[in-house]
């Protein structure tokens, strides 16, 4: 069964340009264990379309680091992101690339 787990959004930059990307994350459960799984697309002045697809993320935490490592590999330097809570989007949480990347290397 598939259901919709939340929303967030993520500001990143490239090439001096800011996007803001809309991710809708599912959650899939398989004999009670569940797991998270995303994708959202954005089109950049090199390429018409880029597409980012996260697959079996445990938690949020590890879907949103997936989702760093998919964006440093692209060229994107996030910059900060935040969640939807019920019918309001929560404040932005920044993010600090040489953290992230600390962290993505130690998953």
């Amino acid at each position: 069964m598939i259901k919709i787990f939340g929303r967030f959004q993520l500001e990143a930059s490239k090439l001096e340009r800011s996007i803001v990307f809309q991710v809708t994350v599912y959650e899939r459960l398989d004999r009670q264990k569940g797991k998270l799984f995303a994708e959202t697309q954005c089109s950049d002045p090199l390429q018409f379309i880029l597409q980012f697809i996260i697959r079996e993320a445990e938690d949020f935490d590890s879907l949103l680091q997936k989702f760093l490592k998919q964006l440093d590999h692209r060229g994107f330097s996030p910059v900060r992101y935040r969640k939807r809570a019920g019918n309001k989007w929560e404040e932005w949480i920044p993010l600090n690339s040489k953290e992230n990347k600390q962290i993505s290397s130690q998953t």
